[in-house]
């Protein structure tokens, strides 16, 4: 749209507007430098968002680890004979030490197994795939994934001794839910265990190029990981133990997620380490407190746990002359990560959290003192025992919540000698699977207000990121995938536009503006009270160093606001908004709710869209 059309278009949208139609919008000075690592993002394991999404792995059950339910029985899931073949599954012989599983895999020439993958494996004519394999026997094996063959000779094999294999295959086919197929050519058995098939465009030679790149987008400042719940685990068994991801990637213990799927740990605290760093992001370590959901270790047994916290700081920052710090760089990573924040638990409370947490901050102060420790803030019980310098908030509600009790709960908090992470938020009430429109401007307002208050809130980050479209237990996410592409939800692009559009001084911002009521049904989120007075029009200020403006007007009603600014200039203006409050981007409308973005110049009167994000850059010389 021209400037031109733009003017007309405001020009008519306030013609017989009453006064008290008109919201006023009135920026002031600077109040305080704008929290430098704001706005960053949460990547837990849930939901098949590693395996089977960022990690690029194609096979599903690739080293034969993976069990039933939550049982350690293994199963040949997810590999299926064809051909006239016979498989079984052999618990012990393997090639590694913590992969001792395999399968054994019994035919006539032309039989033999298909992997699915995670649901299918995209295959894309004329682009390479690194293949490998470990086989032992006497016979000629081939792989084919979607045209592309490749065959094994294992005839010179004693068949006790275990021989890798790798090759690039080429598929000849496109197809997103291609399947890998490994047939015996000649002789009539053999053994196979530790099967990868990458593709060869890899970020970091670990993740899907495309799925970093919707993550590159957000421009994040940190990323927390690994959680979340699988930080704790059911059980102590099961929690997250960073030592034990580290090393080969079949050296790895397989581990039962607690969100229903089995986890190679392929994706392990180093690899983290390598994608926040491929991001531009600050790691931010999520460490486990000696706490599962069902179990606890004793605060006497609690020295292996406190011992975690410090080894983890030296395997990140320390030096070559340091014992983890070698490990790191025989890992292939000599430069230290330089990890600034650790958080202890993940919504932990009450007196067995306490009496934890001081265990591990004391130690880690007193070797460590410039890390800054983050606490868990759950069921509003907050720690007692020590300090910390960062509280960790989740808030998980209606966007009727966010647009009011949340865009004030910042401004009303008595300040003192801590910030607050908002380690984990989302509108997860009174919207759909794939998040919606009203979602989205739900999170913006509330965001609006993180932002004005960046002398207490430093932090924070959507939850969760990514599911798989195929294997979804929480919803909404951040970004659906599938085999061969990314559905960005409306949420997504109030996110984007957050981290793009940033500032380095917070403004002062006033809105005279009109409030409505909105009743809904009680829920849990509402502890109570169904009722919400929602500001109309809500924002945030902040001023870059070239002295531009970033304004950010967020709309909260169904129909459109007319706004006066005491700003005038030229300016960029980039508006998220849609048809409907339901609206969201899906398989078959992948675009539906997505920004646009015009150049005008601004006036200081606008029309905003009924719920709607505009963001504006407004130069002022």
């Amino acid at each position: 749209m021209k400037t031109k059309a733009l003017v007309v278009a405001a020009a008519a949208a306030f013609a017989g507007v009453a006064c008290a139609d008109v919201s006023t919008v009135t920026i002031g000075e600077a109040k305080y430098p704008m929290a430098p690592d704001m706005w960053g993002i949460f990547f837990e394991d849930i939901d098949l968002s590693l395996d089977g999404g960022v990690y690029a792995e194609l096979v599903r059950n690739r080293a034969f680890e993976d069990g039933l339910g939550g049982i350690r029985e293994l199963t040949l899931e997810y590999w299926h004979p064809f051909g006239g073949a016979t498989y079984e599954l052999v618990a012990k012989g393997g090639p590694y030490e913590k992969s001792p599983a395999f399968c054994r895999v019994k035919s006539r020439k032309g039989g033999g197994i298909l992997n699915d993958g995670y649901f299918g494996m995209n295959a894309v004519a004329g682009k390479s795939y690194d293949f490998g394999v470990a086989l032992r026997g006497n016979a000629v094996v081939e792989v084919e994934f979607a045209g592309a063959r490749h065959s094994f000779s294992i005839v010179d094999s004693d068949g006790k001794s275990w021989k890798e294999f790798s090759a690039k295959l080429v598929p000849e086919l496109s197809d997103p839910k291609a399947r890998l197929a490994i047939r015996l050519v000649e002789g009539d058995w053999f053994d196979i265990d530790c099967v990868s098939l990458m593709p060869g465009d890899r970020v970091a030679g670990l993740f899907r190029r495309d799925l970093v790149d919707a993550l590159k987008a957000l421009n994040p400042s940190f990323m927390r990981f690994p959680g979340g719940c699988w930080v704790e685990g059911d059980t102590m068994k099961c929690a997250y133990r960073w030592k034990q991801t580290l090393g080969g990637k079949w050296d790895r213990r397989t581990q039962w997620n607690v969100w229903k799927y089995w986890s190679t740990n392929a994706v392990g605290f180093h690899e983290y380490l390598l994608l926040s760093e491929a991001l531009g992001a600050k790691p931010l370590f999520c460490i486990n407190d000696g706490e599962a959901h069902r179990d606890k270790v004793p605060l006497d047994k609690m020295d292996e746990i406190v011992q975690d916290a410090l080894d983890c700081i030296e395997y990140c920052n320390g030096g070559l002359d340091t014992e983890w710090g070698a490990k790191r760089a025989a890992a292939g990573h000599p430069e230290p990560f330089n990890l600034e924040y650790l958080e202890i638990g993940n919504e932990r409370w009450g007196k067995e959290y306490d009496d934890r947490y001081a265990l591990i901050y004391d130690a880690v102060k007193a070797k460590y003192p410039e890390v800054k420790i983050i606490s868990n803030y759950f069921k509003d019980w907050q720690v007692k025992a020590r300090p910390f310098e960062l509280r960790d908030d989740h808030d998980y509600q209606r966007p009727d919540w966010f647009m009011s009790v949340g865009a004030e709960r910042y401004g009303k908090m008595e300040r003192g000698g801590f910030g607050i992470f908002v380690g984990e938020y989302a509108v997860t009430e009174g919207t759909g699977r794939y998040g919606s429109l009203r979602a989205a401007i739900g999170e913006a307002a509330y965001m609006c207000s993180l932002e004005r208050n960046a002398d207490l809130v430093k932090l924070a980050a959507y939850a969760p990121l990514f599911a798989n479209v195929e294997h979804t237990t929480w919803t909404p996410n951040l970004i659906y995938i599938d085999t061969d592409r990314a559905y960005l939800t409306p949420s997504y692009w109030t996110q984007r536009l957050f981290g793009e559009y940033r500032g380095d001084e917070v403004l002062a911002i006033d809105i005279d503006t009109t409030t409505f009521d909105v009743t809904v049904p009680k829920t849990w989120g509402a502890k109570g009270n169904d009722d919400f007075t929602i500001r109309r029009v809500q924002g945030s200020a902040l001023r870059r160093a070239d002295g531009s403006v970033v304004l950010k007007l967020v709309n909260c009603g169904d129909e459109p606001a007319p706004v006066r600014v005491n700003l005038r200039g030229k300016a960029e203006k980039t508006v998220l908004t849609s048809a409907g409050a339901d609206d969201a981007n899906t398989a078959f409308e992948p675009d539906r709710v997505k920004p646009v973005t015009t150049a005008a110049d601004f006036s200081g009167e606008d029309v905003l869209p009924p719920l709607s994000l505009s963001v504006y850059v407004i130069e002022q010389k």
